[in-house]
């Protein structure tokens, strides 16, 4: 600065205006093109900010996807598991004898086991997503896909319960062994002429359908796209 005003106060005496005037115009070139380098400088050091900070986020989300996936893998191993009795005791073979030899069969349209996904790296995407002016496909396909199968498998999960709740309320009011069946005294006759029933097979028949028509293609379908995710989400993070 002491050599520019050096400068500066030599053209003055000099009245060298036209010099000066360039000179001046010289200076402002400079600090213009001092600020577009610091201006450059600070926005190359917040999009590094901001692509470590959608990283560890991302990071977060990956570690909630591998939990859902893992929940999703024990529900389609116990929904193919209890898929061999419901085919069994919806045939026309179903006898007496056979819900003797498996009791729990009683029990198909009186239970189910529902399960939420983790939210706390959905959340933390969601939040990034809405602090940001740029798009991310990335994230923009995460969103999707989570909120989507959330969506999908809340009302699924409902439906089922639902469906368990008026089967045990339709034992309930109308068959007073219930209580002997849910204490495992099975040696009532009536018991297995409900069980034997077109009645109670139309109930395991829309149970059935509730299950394996919708809850596990469902569940299948976020398998096969939580992978493609999945890969997606570690070539960021490596890349």
């Amino acid at each position: 600065m002491k050599l520019f005003n050096a400068q500066r106060r030599n053209l003055m005496k000099g009245k060298g205006i036209r010099k000066y005037v360039l000179y001046a115009i010289g200076e402002i070139i400079l600090v213009v093109i001092g600020i577009l380098i610091a201006v450059s400088i600070n926005n190359a050091n917040e999009v590094r900010k901001t692509k470590n900070h959608l990283k560890n986020v991302l990071v977060t989300y990956q570690e909630d996807l591998k939990l859902d996936t893992l929940k999703v893998n024990n529900a389609l191993e116990l929904l193919n598991t209890r898929k061999l009795r419901f085919d069994q005791f919806l045939s026309d073979t179903v006898d007496i004898e056979m819900y003797k030899t498996y009791p729990r069969a009683m029990g198909l349209t009186l239970n189910y086991n529902p399960f939420e996904l983790q939210q706390k790296g959905i959340r933390l995407l969601e939040k990034f997503e809405s602090s940001t002016t740029e798009t991310d496909s990335l994230v923009i396909q995460i969103l999707a896909h989570h909120n989507a199968f959330d969506t999908l498998l809340k009302e699924t999960h409902e439906r089922i319960g639902d469906d368990v709740t008026d089967n045990m309320d339709y034992l309930k009011y109308n068959h007073a062994w219930i209580g002997d069946l849910l204490f495992g005294k099975l040696d009532n006759p009536e018991m297995y002429d409900y069980f034997l029933s077109d009645t109670y097979h139309a109930r395991l028949a829309i149970h059935y359908m509730l299950v394996y028509g919708n809850l596990k293609p469902l569940l299948e379908q976020h398998l096969t796209s939580s992978k493609d995710i999945l890969s997606k989400i570690e070539s960021r993070i490596n890349g």
